[in-house]
């Protein structure tokens, strides 16, 4: 119907292969010409003009920032935009830190696994922006209409590839081409905007709903809770480092609790989930940007997926820090599994006091049980590791914080 010929998949969402219908079930529908982007590759003078005017008469707007916008390194675009509108901002999983969560503006990542102050600002909203993503089951809480729905919310969507837009909710304003040119020209198509306070709205949200500020960041015990570990970060580390983050829970983790203070400084592998990525991906940093500390978060099972690196890291003299959050096993499947058993323990036997593959390539470093002792990590003179003997898994215990309801994305103990 749209976009470049190609392959067609049908997507049946889990809800479709294990729910039930009944008689009297019906589907929502909606208007067909809302899914059809408008042809051509860029934004059209007259497409700018209408998302303009929605934009201009929202009462509460919001733009929902994806990986699109870190992908055309629209960081201080986006910026511009969410002031110039006085939206909130709240960024998609993959999105992650395209724009500071030390801003005003700013009110972290959404959906699933998102915090809760980021769902509630997306709930009252009436006009949605989504820039540079197409809304995938994770952000969206499975299409959950408390949190995004198309009959009482009006979307815009700016995607380069026309088959993204309206992927999942029918878009009334679709702006195909490059996410920051895109926002460029919606910064010149209104130089002046009525005044709005948006930064107020994110403020009493944060005050309502809690902004990086749960007790856990300052539990005592031992072994650590990831709060605790990410508090040890917040702490530690200048606010130029580039931090990249692996896949499983504990990139689950660090989505939700490590507070971005730079555009563009948090690295992760959006796309897809390779196990590993995140100490290659920080001698990348380095590489680029040998002026910056570069500090790699990762679980046991990553790390031992690309523990090669640290040779590497040597070898070449890029002194990357590396922090493996140790809880000798596969946090993600484990949980992910339900009550089906899973081979996902690494290990039955406490964590080792040295992770010996560091110590065998040359590496400096240490195991904290706690983090005093991690506030001393080198940060600029040679390759170091932190092992951080990780508490029980965490289980989430609700996916989402949606409209009145007090279901709230919490961890817990098993």
């Amino acid at each position: 119907m749209a976009g470049q010929p190609g392959p067609v998949a049908v997507l049946l969402s889990l809800a479709a292969l294990t729910g039930e219908v009944g008689p009297q079930t019906r589907p929502r529908l909606y208007p067909t010409a809302h899914y059809l982007p408008p042809s051509g590759a860029g934004a059209e003078p007259d497409a700018i003009q209408h998302a303009a005017e929605l934009l201009v008469g929202a009462d509460r707007p919001i733009i929902v920032a994806g990986n699109g916008v870190r992908i055309a390194q629209g960081y201080a675009a986006l910026q511009g935009l969410a002031e110039r509108l006085g939206a909130p901002v709240v960024t998609t999983p993959s999105g992650k830190g395209v724009l500071a969560e030390t801003h005003p503006l700013a009110l972290g990542v959404f959906g699933t696994y998102g915090l809760p102050v980021a769902n509630a600002a997306v709930t009252e909203a009436d006009v949605v922006l989504v820039i540079g993503s197409r809304l995938t089951a994770s952000d969206t809480a499975r299409a959950n209409p408390a949190l995004l729905d198309p009959v009482r919310q009006t979307f815009l969507q700016v995607d380069i590839e026309p088959r993204n837009a309206a992927w999942t909710f029918p878009a009334e304003c679709q702006l195909i081409g490059d996410a920051a040119t895109i926002m460029e020209q919606l910064l010149a198509a209104f130089p002046e905007m009525p005044a709005r306070d948006g930064t107020g709205r994110a403020a009493a949200h944060r005050r309502a709903r809690g902004w990086f500020d749960e007790a856990a960041y300052h539990a005592a015990e031992a072994p650590l809770m990831p709060q605790r570990i990410i508090a040890g970060l917040h702490a530690t580390l200048p606010e130029d480092t580039m931090v990249t983050c692996d896949t499983g829970e504990n990139r689950i983790f660090m989505r939700r609790f490590l507070q971005v203070r730079r555009a563009g400084h948090f690295l992760q592998a959006a796309g897809a989930g390779p196990m590993g990525f995140a100490i290659p991906a920080a001698l990348a940093a380095k590489l680029i940007h040998p002026e910056r500390p570069a500090v790699a978060v990762c679980g046991d099972g990553g790390f031992a997926m690309t523990m090669n690196g640290l040779m590497t890291a040597l070898e070449h003299e890029l002194p990357i820090i590396v922090v493996v959050s140790n809880n000798s096993a596969l946090g993600w499947s484990l949980h992910s599994g339900g009550p089906s058993p899973r081979s996902s323990k690494i290990s039955t036997t406490p964590p080792s006091p040295r992770p010996w593959a560091a110590v065998a390539f040359g590496w400096s470093g240490r195991t904290s049980w706690s983090l005093p002792s991690a506030r001393r990590w080198p940060l600029a003179c040679r390759p170091s590791w932190m092992c951080a003997p990780r508490s029980p898994p965490p289980t989430w215990t609700s996916h989402r914080h949606l409209r009145g309801d007090e279901e709230q994305c919490q961890s817990g103990r098993r």
